[in-house]
């Protein structure tokens, strides 16, 4: 039977610190590879993205993340990388389809007609101020998702960053940022900007002092994985906190972990499983 944690065929294996290979070797590196689709023309990757985005809301029923009317996430439109797609106001996380979504474009104006009728043809004013800055100033990101989760939100009221003291917070090393405001309902365009550049260049998820949390990535794909490694990081957090003092992990290990689990590529490939557990459970149906 095949190993799928073997020395390295070398002379290595004698060494005091022989080399390991993971999965079966460089050669096939996972069991099941992943890639992102590649697409004829602008508007076939529109259809797969507002797709995803619909799968992507129906996850978040599933995983207990959506409450009441609020919680958006949003990708950039292929076609026009000036607008971007986002769930209707008020249409449920796990009735959402691929006809609810509506686009909009940077001024808030819903364009093309989209979305259904019956749904009202309005987003949540809140949604477009922190998406709207996010797309607006940060072009290399396609992708944000926000919802007022369990632990995100009680973390958050603590007004503080969360510790890099497991291996899933090393995941996300330094990228994780705090916006250590709090300005009520965000409906000011300020606001939206205010959290962006909390956000940083390099961030992929932000506590929300006593709001939640926000994740951001250059797909849907990876945007839900991030958004989902930090409200469960969220929820650690908590909890360790409540049994003692968190032990830090060293930075030359935080910086290994991050090397090779840390990347939009490990975010893509971890968030597969979901999105397909979520095509089993729905048959589908979120794409009509």
């Amino acid at each position: 039977m095949a190993t799928t944690l073997t020395q390295t065929a070398t002379s290595a294996s004698t060494s005091s610190n022989p080399k390991l290979r993971l999965r079966g070797g460089a050669a096939a590196p996972r069991s099941k590879k992943y890639t992102p689709p590649v697409f004829e023309n602008k508007y076939e990757e529109r259809k797969y993205q507002k797709e995803r985005l619909a799968a992507a809301f129906r996850l978040f029923s599933k995983l207990g993340f959506d409450e009441g009317v609020a919680g958006h996430i949003t990708v950039r439109d292929a076609v026009n990388p000036h607008a971007f797609w986002v769930n209707p106001y008020g249409v449920a996380f796990d009735l959402m389809t691929v006809s609810d979504l509506l686009l909009i474009d940077h001024d808030g104006n819903i364009l093309e007609n989209t979305g259904k009728p019956g749904d009202g043809q309005i987003y949540n004013a809140a949604g477009f101020a922190i998406h709207g800055a996010v797309h607006a100033r940060r072009p290399d990101i396609h992708a944000a998702a926000h919802s007022h989760t369990t632990f995100g939100r009680a973390f958050s009221v603590l007004g503080r960053n969360v510790d890099i003291a497991s291996h899933d917070a090393a995941q996300f090393a330094d990228t994780v940022k705090l916006y250590g405001n709090f300005g009520g309902i965000v409906l000011d365009d300020e606001e939206g900007i205010r959290i962006c550049e909390a956000l940083g260049p390099h961030g992929k998820g932000v506590i929300l002092q006593n709001h939640g949390i926000l994740s951001a990535a250059q797909s849907v794909d990876a945007a839900v994985a991030y958004f989902v490694r930090l409200e469960q990081l969220c929820e650690s957090q908590l909890m360790s906190d409540a049994l003692g003092n968190p032990t830090s992990i060293n930075q030359n290990d935080i910086e290994a972990v991050f090397a090779s689990h840390g990347g939009e590529d490990e975010a893509f490939f971890q968030a597969q499983e979901m999105f397909e557990w979520i095509d089993h459970e729905t048959g589908g149906d979120y794409k009509v």
